[in-house]
């Protein structure tokens, strides 16, 4: 197994972890007019002097054989969910939704389309993977899932972290947790438990290195995400801490910032941003329970027939969407492994795919 940091003391790699705000410095780029550009892809301003789990990422990226290209875009809206929190998961998910904003339009028209044949408009939910056993939910699922593929230009891009993995920042969760909570605070972003400051901080490093990789300059950037326990306003931190540790850490990866950065998070109530986040939660929800039936030998994944229409569709290439999985696993010998998630549909019928590493 590799040292957690590399030619770095947790004490000097700790301003690594969250990093600092970044000035915005904006690189010329060609245009281009394709919907995918091919890798190999490098996080370039990743180095020797970045945490253990920079260094994993940029491993990782390496991998990737097509991303989407936003060159010709003006906004990109980035949707999250994260998964594995309950306590028979094997793995924490984290899905990530890019997807080239101004082109949302049509989308957005046919799923209210779609909601009014199935009569989904009242209460307006997600798509949620645990919900999908609701009738009408379920019967609309291979519709909304073709309207997917069809109509949004982006990429789902999914990580998956084995939970036997107690911290990525560290070589113990306790002195990496105790690091973390410190420099958070020190910082000025929020007073953190280390479960939760773990948790943002692998959000945040995933999520920069995907927009640096995705972006050019001049162009704005749009997180929108669930409500989820590192984005809630308490008393000692709130969703604008997780915002400024986002601006922190985004200058490890990129050189260019985004030309203006705004945040939002799922409301009360619920609306048109709900079917854009309910592809990631799918997405978390399904490759989590694929890898634990791999991990298990389990023959099926949980659930019935109602997540056959989403095996299927989380292993088949689209037209305009880039459908990525990663793995991050801890290995026999104690040691890291990574890869690409390779997902085929099994047989018609079946509410199980195979999974491998690339």
């Amino acid at each position: 197994m590799q040292p957690p940091f590399k030619k770095a003391a947790i004490s000097a790699a700790s301003q690594q972890i969250v990093g600092t705000v970044p000035a915005p410095v904006f690189v010329s780029r060609p245009r281009s007019q394709k919907i995918f550009k091919s890798g190999p892809f490098e996080l370039t301003m990743v180095t020797p002097e970045h945490t253990y789990f920079s260094q994993l990422l940029a491993g990782l990226v390496r991998q990737i054989k097509e991303l989407p290209d936003f060159s010709d875009d003006k906004r990109i809206g980035v949707m999250t969910d994260f998964g594995g929190e309950h306590p028979t998961a094997t793995f924490y998910t984290y899905s990530f939704l890019f997807l080239a904003a101004d082109k949302g339009g049509p989308f957005i028209k046919h799923v209210q389309a779609l909601r009014e044949k199935h009569k989904l408009l009242t209460p307006y939910s997600e798509f949620a993977y645990k919900s999908l056993k609701h009738g009408p939910r379920g019967r609309a699922l291979p519709e909304y899932l073709d309207l997917v593929d069809n109509l949004i230009h982006g990429a789902i891009i999914t990580v998956a972290i084995d939970k036997r993995i107690d911290t990525v920042f560290g070589p113990t969760k306790r002195e990496a947790h105790a690091v973390l909570v410190e420099q958070l605070s020190t910082t000025q972003l929020g007073t953190w438990d280390g479960d939760a400051a773990e948790k943002a901080l692998r959000v945040c490093h995933m999520l920069s290195a995907f927009w640096a990789l995705l972006s050019s300059d001049n162009q704005e950037l749009l997180w929108y995400s669930d409500n989820d326990r590192i984005n809630e306003d308490g008393k000692k931190r709130s969703f604008s801490d997780l915002q400024k540790m986002f601006t922190h850490v985004l200058g490890l990866y990129a050189q260019h910032a985004p030309r203006n950065l705004r945040f939002g998070k799922s409301f009360e109530e619920k609306g048109f941003m709900e079917d854009l986040l309910s592809v990631p939660d799918l997405a978390a929800g399904v490759v989590h329970d694929l890898l634990q039936a791999q991990q298990t030998g389990a023959d099926y994944i949980p659930g019935g027939n109602e997540r056959i229409p989403l095996v299927k569709w989380t292993g088949e290439p689209s037209k305009f969407l880039s459908k990525i999985a990663l793995q991050i696993v801890r290995t026999d010998d104690g040691g890291i492994g990574t890869g690409i998630v390779n997902i085929v549909p099994a047989s018609e019928g079946s509410p199980r795919g195979k999974v491998g590493r690339a």
